[in-house]
């Protein structure tokens, strides 16, 4: 059993409305123009949100089974959800100046050297280590 299914099901609908708004927000112009982090404050706050709500429900999930035994592929699970919260809250860090509109919190070299370390890891631990996962489990 899931632990909190009304937050799974919080989790869910609130990934579906993260897609929403990035599929009528990007066309419309409202980006960071941050290659992978394109979303503006309003819908990165939504998915720091959601995904903090994923965690509970992961981690919670885990901390309540009844069985004693934890699969190798949660491990990978786990430390892909601590490292892309990591990696978006970083990265994410704004100002905003209107409620469409922000700028990054960083400058220059600095803000090159935080997006690429997102673009980098957020690959390598959203793709590879999700993957794995799902190798080691089945």
């Amino acid at each position: 059993r899931l632990f909190l299914p009304k937050l799974a099901w919080f989790t869910f609908w609130g990934w579906q409305l993260v897609i929403l708004l990035a599929a009528i927000t990007l066309p419309l112009g409202y980006t960071t123009g941050k290659e992978y982090a394109e979303l503006e404050w309003p819908i990165d706050l939504l998915i720091a949100v959601v995904w903090v709500a994923y965690a509970v429900v992961f981690f919670g999930t885990v901390g309540t089974r009844k069985i004693r035994h934890i699969y190798v592929a949660n491990w990978f699970f786990g430390a892909f959800i601590i490292a892309v919260a990591l990696l978006h809250i970083v990265n994410s860090a704004e100002i905003p100046v209107s409620f469409w509109k922000s700028y990054s919190a960083y400058a220059g070299v600095q803000d090159a050297m935080v997006q690429w370390w997102y673009g980098h890891n957020a690959v390598g631990f959203f793709l590879t280590a999700g993957f794995l996962g799902i190798m080691y489990y089945y």
